[in-house]
């Protein structure tokens, strides 16, 4: 049987505020960029059929650093990134992008389909719950 209170929390506003609260801080990024180093470095390893094990052992580090890493819990340098590609026979492809800034699409349940709002005009930095039920109120406001 489903958690009642799991439901409430679904549909409130203050999960996808405390998101667009976490979404706001640098560690939100930062934690983003290292998941998809990890990503990368793991796609790599399955690809050459090596083990955390085995690139540990080229590195000369432990396997529980090769696994902090996977996990996205360490930092590292560019120079272990650049050894990991190495031992991996492969090379990293940096690039620095404009961050783009998608167009804000509001819509608002109603009578259990979803539509564009009707007869409502929101500021352009109103913030909508992940679905755009309602307006909510950002932290400190």
């Amino acid at each position: 049987m489903p958690n009642k209170n799991v439901k409430g929390i679904e549909t409130s506003n203050f999960f996808a505020t405390m998101f667009a609260e976490a979404e706001s801080r640098d560690e939100f990024h930062v934690a983003g960029v290292k998941i998809e180093i990890a990503e990368q470095i793991y796609r790599m390893m399955e690809k050459r059929n090596i083990t955390q094990s085995d690139l540990a052992r080229k590195l000369g580090k432990n396997r529980a650093y090769i696994s902090k890493i996977l996990k996205g819990t360490t930092n590292f340098t560019v120079e272990t990134l650049v050894l990991i590609g190495r031992k991996l026979d492969a090379e990293w492809d940096f690039q620095l992008t404009d961050a783009e800034k998608p167009e804000k699409r509001v819509f608002y349940m109603e009578y259990g389909s979803i539509k564009p709002p009707t007869n409502r005009v929101l500021a352009a930095n109103d913030f909508c719950d992940e679905i755009g039920w309602e307006p909510t109120v950002k932290w400190g406001q």
